[in-house]
């Protein structure tokens, strides 16, 4: 049988080689000829399928095959795997890749401190539509593009096209209010009421019944302007990480104590830093956080680079790449 393909050939298969199969079995035929098996010697060429013929020993009645010709030399015009043509094409894909400063989903995921204001909270009462596991009867969870009821707040109403965010508020930080953690965005898509039904359009975490609802943000994208380098740039400190991790690290989210009114947005570059050197000397710097979502005060910073430890509460940051306005 001729594999063609080797596309077929699949892992566990056994492949027999005549040529193989005759040298093992001393000389017997393969393929229905007799081939010269003679040890030690290297120089092989290729006869009819099935045969191995020895420099030397042709079997009667056959030719050898003409020699294969050597590919012709490339030009040097000609791109080869190390052309930079070559390479751009390789990496159309990252070329083509949209660099924004932030995108859309960072924004709405990143999570913020409420700065102790009264937000308008509703609240997830369920899904629609979808069966309970019998041993969670209190408990139903949405994935994207399920459906889930939703609670106005008290005196408040949504109407069909509202947007909305839903989370939980994970805790609270001393002076700062506490720290709401998006799970999701729904689209509402019936309102009667207090019957209102919501699609799941973006998620970036479980959606359960008794999460927080809140009127969506609106994003204003930066498109593709990034920020430039600055000097001597307004300092701030870092009040807390998001999420409760012993160590925060890269693409791990925290606050910084400076918002909209010290003219922080998205897209701003802060440097971390560390205050370990001796007397007279300048601090190193620990980790950069690009700002993904501001509010009046604060703003959350996300991780995008490490160089050692020192990222906890209170550790000084520095503007060091501010958006154009």
């Amino acid at each position: 049988t001729v594999v063609e393909d080797p596309h077929w050939i699949f892992p566990g298969e056994e492949l027999r080689f005549a040529a193989l199969a005759a040298a093992m079995e001393g000389g017997q035929e393969a393929g229905g000829q007799e081939v010269a098996i003679e040890a030690g010697v290297e120089e092989v060429q290729e006869g009819l399928p099935g045969q191995r013929i020895v420099e030397g020993q042709v079997p009667e009645g056959q030719q050898l095959p003409p020699p294969i010709a050597p590919p012709p030399p490339q030009s040097a015009n000609l791109p080869t795997v190390f052309s930079k043509a070559a390479a751009q094409s390789a990496v159309v894909g990252i070329g083509a890749m949209d660099r924004r400063a932030v995108r859309r989903f960072e924004f709405y995921a990143a999570g913020f401190l409420t700065e102790g204001q009264e937000l308008p909270w509703g609240s997830v009462l369920g899904t629609v539509g979808k069966e309970r596991l019998s041993r969670l009867p209190s408990t139903s969870f949405a994935t994207m593009f399920d459906y889930v009821s939703v609670l106005p707040p008290v005196g408040g109403t949504y109407q069909v096209g509202d947007s909305l965010v839903v989370g939980s508020l994970i805790r609270g930080v001393t002076g700062w209010g506490e720290i709401f953690a998006p799970a999701g965005v729904v689209r509402v898509t019936e309102a009667a009421g207090e019957s209102t039904i919501a699609q799941v359009i973006m998620q970036f975490a479980r959606i359960t019944d008794g999460l927080y609802v809140l009127p969506l943000e609106p994003f204003n994208d930066p498109g593709t302007v990034m920020p430039m380098p600055i000097e001597n740039g307004m300092m701030g400190s870092v009040i807390a990480a998001r999420d409760l991790n012993p160590v925060p690290g890269q693409q791990d989210l925290v606050f910084i104590d400076l918002g909209r009114n010290a003219g922080v947005a998205p897209g701003d570059l802060f440097t971390v830093l560390k205050m370990d050197r001796g007397e007279g000397m300048e601090p190193r710097n620990v980790a950069t956080l690009r700002v993904v979502h501001t509010r009046d005060e604060s703003a959350t910073g996300f991780i995008v680079n490490v160089m050692d430890l020192g990222t906890g509460a209170g550790a000084p940051v520095q503007l060091i790449r501010k958006m154009p306005s």
